[in-house]
């Protein structure tokens, strides 16, 4: 008698947005890269997050660590050691192979508007880590009828085509990064498309305008941003030609007349 195969229930320790988490310890950073700016973050340990402000996390924080432990990585130094002015950290368990403890700036992001809090994520407890760079490929992980339902989700291919014309890496950041990271519907119909451009070399002002004005030909507002070695500038200022401009660094942001040549860093 053939006996009929059961169904492949997965495993705890399998994600069922993309792939099995990773073991916590040395390998969580990925090939022992630090997770940077607008990187998602799988965490291991949630209960290991220590907010800034001191104290617990809030109740709907813990909800949604609990059901979907993503974190972003925010634009502040890292900490070494045990941070300070916070309660003593509740410790994953770790391989011995762990590094010594380094804490990620993160924020956890809630599903209503204005839910936002700001934490020390330890490196050690990262799962798995998703770069800007990654999502758009994580497109077909969603439903057609919600692609089709969210503008900014169409209109990625778009988007990318026309920042592939001027040889830029990129990715979806804010609420649509977040939603190709973990599948939750965090956005919503007018939610716009905010992307990253990683700009290590100069870019000029015309390349600027001329990328800027085709993402204004979108049917969705797109805010962009350049990231240089140093910071972050809006894609829309730089190419408006100021003769200063704010300069998003990790101690806050600074007025420079150049982004990738900022005088005093």
């Amino acid at each position: 008698m053939t006996v009929a195969a059961r169904p492949r229930v997965p495993r705890p320790s399998e994600e069922l947005h993309g792939g099995p988490r990773r073991l916590v310890g040395s390998l969580a950073a990925l090939d022992g890269r630090l997770p940077g700016v607008h990187d998602l973050l799988l965490m291991q340990c949630p209960s290991s997050l220590r907010p800034l402000g001191g104290g617990p996390l809030p109740d709907w924080a813990r909800q949604v660590l609990r059901a979907h432990p993503w974190v972003t990585v925010g634009r502040a130094p890292a900490v070494a050691g045990t941070p300070v002015d916070t309660p003593h950290p509740v410790r994953c368990t770790r391989d011995v192979s762990a590094a010594p403890e380094t804490w990620l700036p993160v924020t956890v992001r809630g599903p209503r508007r204005g839910q936002r809090v700001d934490a020390l994520a330890p490196r050690a407890a990262v799962a798995r880590t998703l770069r800007p760079e990654q999502l758009p490929g994580r497109l077909s992980l969603l439903s057609p009828a919600r692609v089709a339902a969210i503008p900014a989700l169409t209109v990625l291919p778009l988007a990318g085509q026309l920042i592939a014309d001027h040889r830029l890496a990129w990715g979806p950041i804010g609420a649509i990064g977040y939603e190709l990271a973990t599948g939750e519907p965090v956005s919503g119909p007018l939610s716009p498309l905010r992307v990253v451009l990683r700009a290590p070399q100069p870019v000029s002002r015309r390349d600027a305008l001329q990328l800027r004005r085709a993402l204004t030909r979108l049917r969705v507002p797109v805010q962009a941003e350049l990231e240089t070695r140093h910071g972050a500038v809006l894609l829309a200022e730089y190419a408006a030609s100021p003769l200063t401009l704010t300069l998003l660094t990790p101690n806050g942001p600074r007025e420079v007349h150049d982004p990738w040549f900022p005088r005093g860093l």
